[in-house]
């Protein structure tokens, strides 16, 4: 008989299943999850959802079922000592950090949800560049949040999407999103036989790629972590412990972008990789000449990690792991069930998504390779909360049961 009981279990099957499916693997596979919101406190997520002043929230999605569900698939296929569950990686770097729950702002307070004439937004400036763009935005000057929030709910939410995106800030809004594929496939050249250990070319920065690069480290790849010498990875600015958790495990090489000899050397080294992970936009990457195509024509698999996709427009458009959950749904979907405008979370599109792309590389690998994988952090998002949408009665279920439960959190890494 079917309870909520192994809810957690039959959704992360599920979505296991999904992922596999992808790449025609054909396995029965059932995953071991803890129903949603047990999963969601013990990964340490209702410490970093809700307001500052209130009780921690459960989110109503079964965010932590498709994190486990898209592990498992990655257990399926390769070798290797893996972390204990999904779910862990979400609630992670909050952990590491000690972040909290702030409402409508995000954890580490560089993102929130801004009330406008017409519509709810969510912007996010981690950088102090960001801030240099507020007048461009809005037309008036601002250096703080209550300026800016007082501004921004004097314009629309479409005016603001427009030029904020125009001016290269991670602006996002906050409605709910239509069910996206996890990733999207194009195929170049008919698969040759995978041999390993496959070499990784880790071209990307901040959580979502590292974290891929990581697992697939894990799994026995060796992986070589590209930075540029005068750009290196932004997350070296942020908590040691963190980034070393994602990259201690890779070789570490950086070149200068502006010479050619070591551009030339860069081009080598990827021509060389069985799989490259990035998370730039195609033009940035283009201006060195590197083409995503033409690897996964000579049988590379190319990961691409963008905010909403490599397509037309979107291709530009900026995003961070929480914006681009907002995106996705997940402030929306709190809305609908809590009433409030709220971040759910700790910026959970970029553990999400790096889960999700290690999977997608290691499969197209085993598969033969030739094969461009764009991933867009708003879709994986979009895509884990269709997993589940729990009834009114239901989810008040969910909210009790993690608040009565008294199981140790998941062991951080």
């Amino acid at each position: 008989m079917r309870t909520q009981d192994d809810l957690g279990s039959r959704l992360a099957s599920a979505h296991a299943r999904e992922l596999l499916s992808q790449f025609d693997i054909s396995a029965s596979t059932e995953v071991i999850s803890d129903h949603p919101a047990l999963a969601w406190r013990r990964a340490g997520l209702m410490v970093v959802t809700g307001k500052p002043s209130g009780p921690g929230l459960v989110a109503p999605a079964a965010l932590t079922a498709a994190a486990d569900g898209a592990l498992a698939a990655l257990k399926q296929i390769a070798p290797g000592v893996f972390p204990n569950s999904g779910a862990l990686l979400l609630g992670e770097r909050a952990r590491l950090l000690g972040l909290t729950r702030k409402g409508a702002i995000s954890p580490n307070g560089s993102c929130r949800l801004l009330e406008t004439r017409l519509g709810r937004i969510a912007l996010n400036l981690p950088r102090i560049e960001d801030w240099e763009l507020i007048p461009a935005l809005i037309g008036e000057p601002a250096t703080d949040w209550p300026t800016l929030e007082h501004i921004a709910a004097k314009h629309s939410a479409t005016e603001l999407l427009a030029q904020g995106r125009l001016l290269g800030l991670a602006i996002a809004p906050d409605q709910p999103m239509a069910s996206k594929p996890p990733f999207r496939i194009t195929r170049f050249v008919n698969p040759q036989p995978a041999s390993g250990p496959p070499l990784v070319v880790d071209l990307s920065a901040l959580w979502a790629g590292p974290l891929a690069g990581s697992l697939l480290a894990s799994a026995g790849a060796r992986v070589i972590k590209v930075e540029s010498t005068t750009r290196p990875d932004g997350a070296r600015a942020g908590n040691p412990v963190f980034f070393d958790l994602l990259n201690h495990d890779k070789e570490h090489i950086h070149f200068d972008f502006k010479n050619p000899r070591e551009i030339a050397e860069l081009h080598a080294l990827i021509g060389k990789a069985d799989i490259i992970i990035e998370s730039a936009r195609p033009r940035a990457l283009a201006a060195l000449g590197i083409n995503a195509a033409r690897e996964a024509g000579r049988g590379a698999t190319w990961i691409s990690i963008t905010a909403y996709g490599r397509e037309n427009e979107q291709a530009n458009w900026i995003g961070f792991g929480d914006d681009a959950a907002v995106a996705g749904g997940l402030s929306a979907a709190m809305q609908r069930y809590w009433c409030e405008k709220l971040i759910a979370g700790d910026a959970i599109a970029d553990p999400l998504t790096g889960i999700t792309a290690a999977f997608a590389a290691w499969a197209s690998w085993l598969a033969g390779g030739g094969r461009l994988i764009s991933l867009a952090l708003a879709e994986v998002t979009a895509n884990a909360i269709a997993l589940h949408s729990p009834s009114p009665a239901e989810f008040n279920c969910w909210q009790s049961l993690a608040e009565q439960d008294s199981a140790p959190l998941y062991p951080v890494r």
